[in-house]
């Protein structure tokens, strides 16, 4: 997850560009909607993305249909949008935090929604979590929806955290929401992490990342090529180490961030210290002893 630019496209040109392409199947007959694709754009625009308070703009058959197919076979005026994924390719997921963001795909689903299906402010860098999450992109409840990562400011925040129990070879791995249960997006923070973050396989990851970390630690947390002295010099070396993930993913809420977060949580330094810093232990040894 991470907050984004918006995109440079003109959408409202866009639709003008859209709507008189006699090449298109959906001419002439997109024309009448014109205005309403406008104002719905505009519209969306003004309530910031919010799941909850986008109005639906409604586009009959089969012009629904053709919207969507435009989204797949983009016309030559919204080729711009195609930048947006090529640009996007080496950062992590937009919406979940993976380390990848191979597709382009839509906020408010385009089954739902045909007439954001081009819109520009509509379409962000994603992996296949999207898809996992379907149509589940809000609730009943005031505030309960899904974060945008073109209007939500929290996104630069530090939202989630790996929680491990149960520490060993292996370990129990949960996530955490870090902000207070009073800060103001909080709702829509815990929607998105039960919706889009946890329909991922981050636990798995997650979980296999621990086990990693167990047996080479320095391989996992680079910063920890010396025999840390204290608690503070671990958590140093591990803040260093989460730090550079933030900057290298530009996000807070990268899945190897996450990672790096859960490690600080107290218990998990009170159990990982005494290991790390045993008598004998070189820097390359495993923290526990390797299970076959």
């Amino acid at each position: 997850m991470r907050k984004l630019p918006f995109p440079i496209f003109d959408d409202i040109a866009g639709v003008d560009a859209l709507v008189d392409n006699s090449r298109l199947g959906s001419y002439p007959d997109l024309q009448a909607f014109r205005q309403a694709l406008k104002d719905g754009y505009v519209q969306y625009d003004s309530v910031s993305g919010n799941a909850q308070a986008v109005a639906h703009v409604p586009i009959p058959a089969p012009l629904d249909k053709w919207l969507r197919k435009h989204y797949k076979d983009l016309p030559t005026s919204h080729h711009r949008i195609d930048d947006i994924r090529d640009e996007n390719l080496a950062l992590s997921c937009s919406m979940c935090g993976s380390s990848h963001a191979h597709t382009l795909d839509h906020v408010l689903p385009k089954e739902d929604h045909p007439a954001f299906a081009v819109f520009s402010k509509n379409l962000v860098p994603a992996c296949d979590c999207n898809l996992k999450r379907g149509q589940n992109y809000k609730g009943n409840a005031v505030g309960v929806r899904i974060l945008h990562p073109y209007y939500d400011a929290c996104l630069d925040e530090r939202l989630y955290s790996a929680k491990f129990s149960g520490m060993n070879a292996t370990a129990i791995v949960e996530l955490q929401i870090l902000v207070a249960v009073t800060h103001p997006d909080r709702t829509a923070i815990e929607f998105h992490l039960d919706n889009v973050i946890k329909r991922t396989g981050v636990l798995n990851w997650l979980g296999k990342q621990w086990v990693k970390f167990v047996r080479a630690p320095r391989k996992i947390v680079g910063s920890l090529n010396f025999i840390p002295a204290n608690e503070g010099d671990l958590i140093a070396a591990i803040c260093d180490h989460r730090d550079g993930r933030d900057y290298a993913q530009g996000s807070p809420n990268n899945w190897e961030s996450m990672f790096a977060q859960g490690l600080l949580d107290p218990a998990v330094i009170g159990w990982l210290f005494p290991r790390l810093s045993a008598a004998g232990r070189g820097i390359d040894d495993p923290v526990v002893p390797v299970i076959t």
